[in-house]
């Protein structure tokens, strides 16, 4: 979230003092991401730890908090995994042996907090960091989990459920009129011009799920999001990956996808990096790459979309919302479209 949890600090101390037996000496609000609110608390001990909080009324929120039941276990295993390549920051439990604690409707979860910065800003990526990322995520990829988290892992079905959602939220955009608050009326020039662009990009997208699941794929661990902000470089090489809400059993194009170029890194050095792992030639399906490609813009369009005109948001919130639909969503249609295009005809030959 962009704004800090109202009250939040008295309820951060007295959690962190319950459920974990820490004593606070400092707060910090770290204004990232739209679906929980993120803090780096240091405690009596000198030692810095990451908060995440989850709102349940909210549907990011509860969207969140559902996820984090595989994903916390799932962070422990792979921290404690100690591939070469790539790690996760550690989830806490409490003194009670749980990996989060919560306050009526907010969810709290501690993790050991990594110094640094992302990767948010290394846009566009020079070839040498995108192969560097392309074997870290082949690294992942070969990750064999226990049967306990096996059986709790989501599986991607290759599914849409927000497209029914977005459609009525696009189509509800014709009733906002001058009467409405600014950023409505923001909302309203920025996307309603643009409704048809909008509606066949989700044609095409149904168009690459059909031949997606036509597809005979192996399932591997995915991380999910693994784009540059939820990644960190340390000096040594090794990768931290953060967020891991959306790890998932899926194609490793699920991943892969992220690097196909659209957004400016180069597809042949993602694969490079991933076949040193492997150590063979991988034959990625262009029509996974793509839907995947497509699906992301449209999730993120449907979320979007949802949380203006649903959900409670502070004005900071709704004008970073309207822009990332903007500046970090619309602008980026066309360019999917070539990509899918472009990588298609590449892997073909």
């Amino acid at each position: 979230m962009k704004t800090p949890l109202n009250g939040g600090e008295a309820i951060i101390r007295a959690m962190l003092r319950e459920h974990w037996q820490l004593t606070i000496t400092d707060i910090s609000f770290i204004p990232f991401g739209d679906s929980a609110y993120s803090y780096r608390v240091e405690t009596s001990e000198h030692t810095s730890y990451y908060l995440k909080i989850a709102d349940q009324q909210t549907s990011a929120g509860l969207r969140t908090t559902t996820h984090m039941e595989f994903s916390l276990p799932l962070q422990r295993f792979v921290a404690e995994y100690r591939l070469a390549e790539v790690t996760a920051p550690l989830p806490q439990l409490t003194s009670q042996g749980a990996y989060h604690a919560s306050h009526g409707s907010l969810l709290f979860a501690l993790y050991t907090f990594i110094h640094g910065n992302t990767l948010a800003d290394a846009y566009p990526m020079p070839p040498a960091l995108v192969q560097q990322i392309g074997q870290a995520l082949a690294a992942l990829h070969t990750i064999q989990l226990p049967e306990e988290l096996q059986q709790h892992s989501p599986q991607d079905s290759i599914t849409a459920p927000f497209d029914a959602n977005l459609l009525i939220d696009l189509a509800s955009l014709e009733r906002i009129s001058s009467q409405d608050a600014p950023y409505l009326q923001r909302l309203y020039e920025i996307v309603w011009s643009r409704r048809e662009e909008i509606r066949a990009f989700l044609a095409h997208s149904h168009d690459y799920a059909r031949k997606a699941r036509q597809l005979v794929t192996q399932p591997v661990l995915c991380h999910g999001d693994p784009w540059g902000g939820n990644i960190m470089l340390s000096p040594s090489g090794l990768f931290t990956f953060l967020d891991w809400e959306a790890a998932m059993m899926a194609p490793p194009e699920r991943d892969a996808f992220f690097y196909m170029g659209y957004v400016g890194p180069n597809f042949t050095a993602f694969d490079a990096g991933y076949r040193m792992i492997h150590q063979r030639t991988i034959h990625w399906q262009a029509d996974l790459l793509a839907y995947y490609a497509y699906r992301r813009q449209l999730r993120n369009l449907a979320q979007w979309l949802h949380n203006l005109l649903h959900e409670p948001l502070d004005e900071i919130q709704r004008d970073n919302d309207v822009t990332m639909i903007e500046h970090h969503c619309l602008d980026r249609l066309a360019g999917v479209e070539r990509m899918a295009r472009e990588l298609g005809a590449l892997l073909a030959s």
